[in-house]
């Protein structure tokens, strides 16, 4: 009881100070929450300039892909893209000034960036209208590439400060936000255990405060989780828009659709490692669709060929998603497998108002993002439908540098060409070559009398003819005018004068009609030389194929002669 007295007359100044400790510790804590949601707002704000930078960079980037593309090509689509990328990398870039408001430095460099962007965008889109008023060589002859080029290193130069400083005020602001913390929590432990020691007879009291108290401690506990796995996913966004704008980079200098399927495959895996699939491509015929590279391990199988008609995307033009067997299945999936707890995703690929191929997915139901992982393989396909019709469209090109128009063989250029090439290639194999030099006979006379219209469907049958009775390692081509030539590799004499010999027969046994008149009759005369005998560079070893050809001439035309120096010296040169 003495005891009890003597503590008694400090009861109330326990119970002042343990209020006073509560409201303290309420304060406190009140204030480190909202020090914490400041800290964490920074922390955000970090991330979406980030973000928007990375934005600004990447529509930029799309802007000067589409307006190389368009000042290339001239395909309108291009010049689309170009016109909707040009104003959004302008916006973006006006929204990253916008959000550095707050930090003077940070909003210095983002007006210098805008101002870069702002200038590029609309010198590109000069470019672009002078080749529409004028031109494709217009627009090259007022292209000034130093100053576009010093202007892009202005804003990489611009967007690497920005990001590097804010990168460095993320790590700040991070730290702050968990010195912040551990205060925090310093503090709210170390003022339970001071309210347990002072209220030794306020036990009910001190029990309900340190319940309220455990309850915040859950609380920031769950919000630090939320921020670090907000976090996590934000920095998982930034590498996937960094690995989708470097792998649209990379496809633009792909030189063949196998480096475009491998890039691809690498690009999937490296962003949805949980999800595997196909890249289907349509042969020239357009009625099946074959796998041309597959990535990743699919979840269920899908057929190597298949018919447009087997896929859901190819019949409706639009991405097909089939989740959990909740969709209809596509005919090229495996009907004998089970869905459950599987998502297939198959996402056409198309440019240009053509259909050139599908993309297939496939993983579990549950093992990514959802929705992002399908927009992510949305653009992986339009990038690749892009890539694929461009160099669809570059082989087609160079095919046209490489072929007479008239008679579809091959040019001189690519004879000459060829014919080096060839040579030291047998030459390395110890193998002949032999080179076969073909005229029309009295062409001009046929062409002045006839008209050049005759002529040109004379030189095209003979072209057909030519290209009919060779094989498929041989190369046929129009030297010039009405002379062909034939590169034979691996081929002895004997054999050489043999398939001449039957060429000249078909050329003769051609009937040749022309605006309803019977065209003939058509002989040639044809020279050959044989690598090394006749020649060891092709130059020598087209002159004496070509000597062998005017004896044929002098000799009555219409016949195959090989190569004979000493006949060659006596033989005179004949009118062709």
């Amino acid at each position: 009881m003495t005891s009890t007295s003597r503590l008694r007359p400090y009861r109330l100044a326990a119970a002042v100070a343990a209020l006073l400790l509560l409201v303290a510790v309420a304060a406190v804590t009140v204030f480190g929450v909202r020090l914490l949601t400041e800290s964490n707002r920074w922390v955000e704000h970090s991330h979406r300039v980030i973000g928007q930078l990375e934005s600004s960079q990447w529509l930029l980037a799309a802007t000067q892909a589409a307006g190389r593309g368009y000042r290339l090509t001239g395909h309108p689509s291009l010049r689309s893209e170009f016109d909707r990328a040009g104003p959004q990398a302008v916006a973006a870039a006006r929204e990253l000034a916008r959000i550095t408001r707050d930090n003077p430095a940070q909003h210095a460099r983002a007006k210098v960036l805008l101002q870069q962007s702002t200038e590029q965008v609309r010198r590109m889109q000069e470019l672009a209208d002078i080749q529409d008023r004028d031109g494709p060589q217009a627009a090259v002859a007022a292209m000034r590439v130093n100053e576009m080029v010093e202007r892009m290193h202005g804003v990489n130069a611009a967007s690497e400060a920005l990001r590097a400083e804010e990168l460095r005020l993320l790590e700040e602001r991070r730290a702050t936000n968990a010195r912040h913390s551990n205060l925090l929590l310093g503090f709210v432990l170390l003022s339970l255990a001071i309210s347990l020691a002072t209220f030794w007879t306020l036990l009910v009291s001190l029990s309900r405060e340190n319940s309220r108290n455990r309850k915040l401690e859950r609380e920031t506990r769950g919000a630090l989780d939320d921020l670090k796995r907000a976090q996590t996913m934000t920095e998982r966004l930034s590498a996937q828009r960094w690995a989708l704008s470097e792998y649209t980079g990379m496809l633009q200098s792909a030189q063949n659709l196998d480096e475009a399927m491998e890039l691809t495959s690498r690009t999937f895996e490296r962003l949805l490692p949980h999800l595997g699939g196909q890249c289907y491509l349509g042969r020239g015929s357009r009625d099946l669709l074959e796998s041309r590279s597959s990535f990743g391990r699919p979840a269920i199988a899908s057929a190597d060929v298949l018919a447009p008609a087997e896929c859901w995307a190819l019949r409706r033009g639009q991405p097909h998603h089939n989740q959990a067997g909740a969709g209809v299945r596509c005919a090229h999936v495996d009907h004998g497998a089970s869905m459950a707890g599987l998502s297939t995703l198959c996402i056409p690929l198309s440019a240009q108002g053509e259909t050139l191929g599908m993309l297939h997915a496939s993983g579990p139901a549950d093992g990514g993002e959802g929705d992002n992982d399908a927009v992510i393989i949305e653009l992986l396909g339009e990038q690749l439908a892009l890539a694929i019709a461009n160099l669809r469209l570059r082989e087609t090109l160079r095919q046209q540098s490489l072929r007479d128009p008239l008679t579809g063989l091959f040019n001189r250029r690519y004879f000459e060409e060829s014919l080096r090439r060839e040579m030291l290639r047998c030459e390395r194999r110890r193998l002949p070559l032999a080179l076969t030099v073909i005229d029309i006979d009295q062409f001009k006379s046929f062409n002045d009398n006839q008209g050049h219209s005759a002529g040109d469907a004379v030189l095209a049958q003979v072209g057909r003819c030519i290209a009919s009775l060779v094989r498929a390692e041989d190369m046929a081509c129009r030297y010039g005018g009405e002379e062909f030539t034939i590169v034979m590799p691996e081929t002895e004499l004997e054999s050489a004068l043999a398939r001449a010999e039957a060429i000249r027969r078909a050329v003769s046994q051609q009937t040749i009609s022309h605006n309803g008149r019977t065209l003939g009759p058509v002989t040639v005369s044809m020279g050959v030389a044989v690598f090394p005998q006749d020649g060891v560079t092709p130059e020598l070893l087209f002159e004496v194929a070509d000597a062998a050809l005017y004896r044929a001439k002098a000799e009555g035309r219409d016949r195959v002669l090989h190569a004979d120096a000493d006949a060659d010296a006596n033989a005179g040169v004949p009118a062709r």
